[in-house]
């Protein structure tokens, strides 16, 4: 997985990551430029922030505050 260094593309599913802890993977549902997006849950990872969200779950996320991480697609 690589850093995110451009705007999220709607449709695309990437790995969230808050102060150097990945907390789940989720796909972007709206995006129209901007520093917020709204997301759904795919996957809560185990850790601190796990009893935070649930899969499914649907929210907008504020971009600046969390590291987004692309999938590897040549795997």
């Amino acid at each position: 997985m690589k850093y995110l260094t451009s705007q999220p593309e709607v449709g695309k599913k990437y790995r969230i990551e808050l102060n150097g802890t990945e907390i789940y993977d989720a796909t972007v549902i709206e995006h129209e430029g901007g520093c917020w997006a709204k997301i759904r849950v795919d996957n809560v990872l185990p850790g601190e922030y796990a009893g935070f969200y649930s899969n499914g779950q649907e929210f907008d996320l504020k971009l600046s505050r969390y590291n987004l991480l692309e999938f590897d697609t040549q795997q």
